[in-house]
C-alpha cells in the first residue's frame, strides 16, 4: 500500500509525542503560563505533526520520497505565509472556521522561529523508511486517532466572548459596547469605527434599557424579549431574540419582530460558546435605543452574540452585522436555515452508530463462517476492540474540540477518520471472510449512518421546523437499516475466501529423460 510508509511516519513516537504537546499546550500550558514560551512551543509541535498528515494525502499521488519532501516544503510554505501576510492569514482563518468553529489566526513573523522543526519532522521520515514496518492495522489504529486529535488541537479554549453588551444614541450617532471597547456609527447600520476602551462599570451596575418609546409619539414605544435573562439556562420558549411594541401607551403589546422560536435552537447551535456552556444572556435582546431619524424614529437592539437588529423609519426590520477591521471584531447574524450546518453532535453519532453497524454485520459474517468451519468468529475481535478506541477518541475530540460546539466541519472529519480506520481493520485480513463481499457490508454500514443524519439534514432546512423529532427519528430510520445490515452480513459469510493451491505432498517425483 502506497500510504503504508506514512501511516508509520504518523505514528512515530516523535509524531505522537509532537500532537501531544499541541493538545497540552494549547488546552492547559496556555492558561497557566501564557507568553512567548507556550506561543511557540504551538508552532513546534504542529510544525512537526503537520507534514506527516498532509503525507497522507500526498502519498495517494506521488511516490513516497516525492510525497514526503512535499509535505515537509508545503508546510514550511504555507507556514510562512500564514505569518508574513494577513491575506495569508485571513485565508487560513477562514479555512479553519469551517472546520473547528470560528477562528482567528494572525500573522507573526517572529513565530518564523519554529520552522527548524521541520528537519525534526524529516528525521522521523528518514528513521521510518530505514525501519521494518509495523502490522498494517497497528500502523492505522496508532496513526489515524492521533491525526484526528491532532485537527482539534490548535482550537485553544476561549476566555471571552464578543458579544454588543449595551446600546445608547449620543448626538448624531450611536454608541455600542462590544467586546470590551466603544464603537459608533452615524447610521447605526454601517460604517462602525472604534472609539476607545469601554470604561469600568460601576457598581451596582446600571439597569439596562429594556424600554423605550418614539420621540414623536409617547404612546408608541417598544421592549426586548431578553430583559432581565440570566444564564440559568432559561430561554423563555426559545423567544430571546426579539421585540415588543405598543402603540397605546402599555395597554397592548404585540411581537414587532422576532427569531423564530422554533428556529432559536438552531441559531443558538451557531454560536459556539467557551467551555461549550451557552451564556443566555450573550444570545438575547438584552438593549434598546430610539432615536429621531429623517423620516420617522429608528430603533436599534442589542442581540449580544447576534450583533444588532434595526428598525429603519420605514418600520422595516432587519438584522445587521457589526463588522470593524481595525480592531478585527466581527458579529454576524447566523441564517435560519443552512444545509448542513451545527449538526456535529448528530455526525458524530451517527459515526458510532456506523460503526456499530459494521460491527454487527461483521459479527453475522464471521458466526456463519464459524458454523461451517469452527473457526472464524475471531474476525470481529479487532473491531470490536477498536471500537472502544473510537469511543475514546470521540470523547477526546469532544473536549479539546468544545469551543468548535455543534460545528459539523469537526464532527464530520471525525466520523470519517474512525469509520475509515473500522473499515481497514475489517478489510485487512484475507482470511476467514471475503474482503469484496465484506465492501457491501461496510456499504450497508455507511446507509444506516445516513439514514440516521438525513433528519438533522432536512432539519437544517427548515423541515422540520424544530429539532426534537429529528433525533427519535433518526434512530427509527438507522433500525429500519439494521435487517440489511444482518443480510449483507450473512451473504458475506456465505462464500470462504480463495485459498492458495497447495501442491501435493510428498511432491510426484518427475521421471527422467
Amino acid at each position: 500500500m502506497r500510504t503504508g510508509v506514512f501511516l508509520r511516519w504518523t505514528a512515530h513516537p516523535l509524531t505522537v509525542g509532537a500532537t501531544v504537546v499541541l493538545l497540552l499546550n494549547d488546552h492547559v500550558l496556555k492558561q497557566a503560563w501564557p507568553g512567548f514560551v507556550t506561543g511557540k512551543l504551538s508552532d513546534v509541535a504542529g510544525l512537526v505533526a503537520a507534514p506527516p498528515v498532509l503525507g497522507l494525502l500526498l502519498g495517494l499521488f506521488r511516490t513516497a520520497r516525492v510525497a514526503a519532501a512535499a509535505a515537509v516544503l508545503a508546510t514550511g510554505a504555507g507556514f510562512a505565509v500564514v505569518k508574513l501576510t494577513a491575506a495569508g492569514a485571513g485565508v487560513a482563518s477562514a479555512a479553519w472556521s469551517v472546520v473547528n468553529g470560528p477562528s482567528v489566526i494572525l500573522a507573526d513573523p517572529t513565530d518564523l522561529i519554529a520552522l527548524p522543526a521541520l528537519g525534526v519532522s524529516w528525521w522521523a521520515w528518514r528513521r521510518v523508511t530505514a525501519a521494518p514496518p509495523l502490522p498494517f492495522r497497528l500502523r492505522v489504529v496508532v496513526a489515524l486517532p492521533f491525526t484526528v486529535l491532532a485537527i482539534t488541537a490548535t482550537s485553544a479554549p476561549a476566555t471571552t466572548l464578543p458579544s454588543v453588551d449595551s446600546v445608547e444614541s449620543e448626538g448624531t450617532q450611536v454608541v455600542i459596547e462590544a467586546d470590551g471597547a466603544l464603537y459608533g456609527s452615524v447610521s447605526g447600520v454601517d460604517g462602525w469605527r472604534y472609539l476607545s476602551p469601554a470604561p469600568p462599570a460601576p457598581e451596582p451596575r446600571p439597569r439596562k434599557r429594556v424600554e423605550a418609546c418614539a420621540p414623536e409619539a409617547a404612546a408608541h414605544c417598544y421592549r426586548v424579549h431578553g430583559a432581565d435573562v440570566v444564564d440559568s439556562g432559561d430561554t423563555r420558549g426559545g423567544r430571546l431574540l426579539g421585540v415588543d411594541e405598543t402603540t397605546d401607551g402599555g395597554r397592548t403589546w404585540h411581537t414587532a419582530w422576532e427569531v423564530p422560536a422554533v428556529r432559536w435552537e438552531f441559531v443558538q447551535r451557531q454560536h459556539p460558546f467557551p467551555g461549550s456552556v451557552t451564556r443566555v444572556s450573550k444570545l438575547a435582546s438584552t438593549e434598546l435605543s430610539v432615536r429621531a431619524v429623517a423620516g420617522g424614529h429608528q430603533v436599534i437592539v442589542a442581540n449580544g452574540v447576534e450583533g444588532l437588529a434595526v428598525r429603519g423609519p420605514d418600520g422595516t426590520w432587519r438584522r445587521t452585522p457589526v463588522v470593524v477591521a481595525e480592531t478585527g471584531l466581527a458579529l454576524r447574524p447566523v441564517p435560519f436555515t443552512a444545509f448542513g450546518r451545527a449538526i456535529g453532535r448528530d455526525v458524530s453519532m451517527a459515526g458510532l452508530l456506523a460503526l456499530l453497524a459494521l460491527l454487527a454485520g461483521t459479527t453475522v459474517a464471521a458466526g456463519r463462517v464459524r458454523a461451517r468451519h469452527g473457526r472464524g468468529l475471531v474476525a470481529a475481535v479487532p473491531l470490536a476492540a477498536y471500537l472502544v478506541v473510537a469511543l475514546s477518541v470521540t470523547g477526546m475530540v469532544a473536549v479539546f474540540g468544545s469551543d468548535a460546539g455543534e460545528t459539523t466541519g469537526l464532527w464530520l472529519v471525525t466520523a470519517l477518520c474512525l469509520f475509515g480506520v473500522g473499515t481497514v481493520v475489517v478489510l485487512a485480513p484475507r482470511r476467514p471472510l471475503v474482503r469484496s463481499r465484506m465492501l457491501v457490508v461496510v456499504a450497508a454500514a455507511v446507509v444506516a449512518g445516513l439514514a440516521y443524519t438525513g433528519p438533522a439534514l432536512t432539519w437544517t432546512l427548515g423541515y422540520p421546523r424544530e429539532y426534537a423529532a429529528t433525533a427519535g427519528l433518526g434512530l427509527i430510520l438507522a433500525a429500519a437499516c439494521l435487517p440489511v445490515v444482518v443480510a449483507a452480513g450473512w451473504w458475506a459469510g456465505a462464500r470462504d475466501p480463495e485459498l492458495p493451491v497447495e501442491p501435493p505432498w510428498p511432491p510426484v517425483p518427475v521421471p527422467p529423460r
